[in-house]
């Protein structure tokens, strides 16, 4: 089975007028782990522009320099105890870092489907659809 893969864009460009507030921006993406658990990940792959097929490792912490990086998430199938169906309950929080150097995480909410807000695109591809 293919794994979920999740594209991550940042929707602030390096000219954003926001990034006068924000040194940095952080998601964490949480998945099921045993015993009803969540398991924060902080890590994905860049996907190169000019070389889809390269993987280079990087933290999901987005400046204003790096602010048009594109980092993809990808977490193995994980199946519900009791049945065969797909797990689907994934999660976000992100952490802002103000540009006085404090920082504030958002509480974390339900991944369903695409989502996009002020700061960020997520788009997941569920391995048993097209999407």
């Amino acid at each position: 089975m293919n794994p979920l893969m999740i594209e991550v864009r940042c929707n602030l460009t390096p000219e954003s007028p926001l990034w006068k507030d924000i040194n940095s921006l952080t998601l964490e993406i949480g998945y099921p782990g045993r015993g009803g658990q969540i398991l924060w990940k902080r890590i994905g792959w860049l996907r190169d522009q000019l070389l889809p097929a390269g993987k280079s490792i990087a933290h999901a912490l987005w400046s204003q320099t790096s602010a048009g990086l594109v980092l993809i998430f990808d977490f193995l199938p994980v199946v519900s105890s009791g049945n065969a169906k797909l797990n689907k309950t994934y999660r976000i929080r992100k952490k802002i870092e103000t540009a006085n150097g404090r920082s504030r995480t958002s509480q974390s909410r339900i991944l369903e489907g695409e989502y996009r807000d002020e700061h960020f695109t997520l788009l997941p591809q569920y391995p048993d659809t097209d999407a």
